[in-house]
């Protein structure tokens, strides 16, 4: 059994009455309609309590009633009341007190929706009573303890004079309060008296003497059975606001709601301000632009889609990352092979130098006095092959990664051709020592210095073909 329940208007769906009207029903009579849960039929005073969506150019039928009188707080938009002959302006936070036998009207003439709760009560005793209505902004707010701010908009007839809100029979008051930020109200309890709370804005907790918290946000009812101590706590920055209906009552019990759960075993909840938070984010329609919400089905594809894309850019972002790597890889197995080549090339190198070596110490075997001439000429032709190869290792290390496959490869050619250039070269100089050498022939000290002039001239690849070593060879 519960002495406080929370209800939110968008746990239902609405339905169409008088005429145009969307009817969301938030609590009725505890006897009216034994086959609606019980967690609606808890009223005892009143008789129902239901909001009303009026939509743009509509309006609602023309009706009274005989034994009931009725509230009507407008909660968003605009529009007008017909109340017996006199048609007034309301907007939200309007008050309206409905008399007995008083023919009343709802219209909308414009674009937006016009939302407004419908308070009936039931008379014992009827008799005629005076409309009134009364805004919120129009009355003088009362500050009490704990930050909140109260606004009296409707009282009993005995306890103010209509021209103050003077003209309720069996309601006993319609009050608006606001709450701060990070405050709460003090502890209520009211014998006799049923209340019913609408919160307007913000979100907080409403708590009991036994320790029992439950979540309020905008479009909360909740309803209070006589004498049952609670209070508001306000866990937002902002304003906590809601309006209150009370209604005199006998004493009764607290309805059996055992069908629905046994709430004897469900742990006290402690909510926190984050929890609070976050639960109270509700998705608020708005109704000036309705074509533009979306439906359950839709948000569902659109989960799925983001999930799709997301999925999409994951692959994608794989994809990379292996081309990444694959680069990677790629540039250094480039710089190994680039350090290799070059290390070959110095290997040919040596070997070529080794091999011009083994051509002089021939030489110098067969002709002692050829000696100098021949080392003069090797000096020559080991400082050309040097500053060639040290060209070429300058060219591999400038070298961007990119081209370290392309430098390598022309490296080695080249040194290959120096190489073989050396060896041919020796050869030749042999050859040429054994048939043409002479020392006091000035002819063949002109043909080795031509020789020697061949061999540098050969190694940059600018050799004169009009020479005389090269019309001999």
């Amino acid at each position: 059994m519960m002495s406080i329940r929370v209800r939110n208007w968008r746990d239902q769906a609405p339905y169409v009455g008088h005429i145009s009207a969307l009817v969301w029903t938030l609590y009725q009579s505890h006897d009216k309609d034994e086959t609606s849960p019980p967690e609606i039929n808890r009223l005892h005073g009143i008789n129902s309590f239901v909001k009303h969506g009026l939509q743009g150019h509509q309006h609602s039928d023309h009706h009274q009633h005989d034994a009931i009188e009725q509230l009507y707080f407008i909660l968003r938009g605009r529009g007008q009341l017909l109340i017996g002959d006199d048609k007034v302006d309301v907007r939200d936070g309007t008050a309206v007190y409905m008399p007995v036998n008083v023919p009343h009207q709802a219209f909308n003439d414009g674009e937006g929706w016009m939302e407004h709760l419908i308070v009936s009560c039931p008379l014992e005793e009827i008799r005629e009573g005076t409309p009134a209505v009364r805004d919120w902004r129009d009355v003088h707010p009362v500050v009490l303890e704990g930050g909140t701010v109260s606004w009296p908009l409707l009282r009993r007839e005995e306890d103010a004079p209509a021209g103050e809100g003077g003209v309720l029979q069996r309601v006993q008051s319609v009050t608006r309060y606001a709450v701060q930020g990070r405050q709460g109200t003090a502890w209520q309890q009211l014998d006799g008296i049923e209340l019913v709370h609408y919160v307007l804005s913000g979100y907080g907790i409403v708590e009991d003497l036994d320790g029992d918290r439950q979540l309020v946000t905008e479009g909360s009812a909740v309803h209070v059975l006589p004498g049952v101590a609670h209070r508001f706590a306000n866990q937002s920055e902002g304003w906590l606001e809601y309006v209150t209906f009370a209604v005199e009552t006998g004493e009764v019990e607290a309805p059996d709601e055992s069908d629905e759960f046994d709430e004897s075993k469900e742990p006290v909840v402690e909510y926190g301000v984050e929890e609070v938070a976050e639960a109270a984010v509700v998705a608020e329609v708005d109704w000036d632009d309705a074509d533009t919400v979306e439906t359950e089905e839709e948000i569902e594809e659109d989960g799925t889609d983001d999930e799709a894309d997301d999925e999409v850019e994951s692959a994608q972002s794989e994809d990379e990352d292996e081309d990444e790597a694959e680069a990677e890889d790629e540039a250094e197995v480039a710089v190994e092979a680039a350090v290799d080549d070059e290390a070959g090339g110095d290997g040919i190198e040596d070997e070529a130098g080794e091999s011009a070596v083994a051509d002089e110490e021939y030489e110098a075997d067969e002709a002692d006095e050829d000696i100098e001439v021949v080392e003069e000429g090797n000096g020559e032709d080991g400082e050309d092959a040097e500053e060639v190869g040290a060209e070429s290792t300058e060219t591999t290390d400038d070298s961007e990664p990119e081209a370290a496959v392309e430098d390598a490869e022309d490296a080695e050619a080249e040194e290959e051709d120096v190489a073989e250039t050396e060896q041919a070269e020796a050869s030749e100089k042999a050859k040429a020592d054994d048939d043409d050498f002479d020392m006091e022939d000035d002819d063949a000290d002109f043909d080795i210095e031509d020789e020697d002039e061949t061999v540098v001239e050969d190694e940059t690849g600018e050799e004169d073909d009009d020479s005389p070593d090269a019309d001999r060879r």
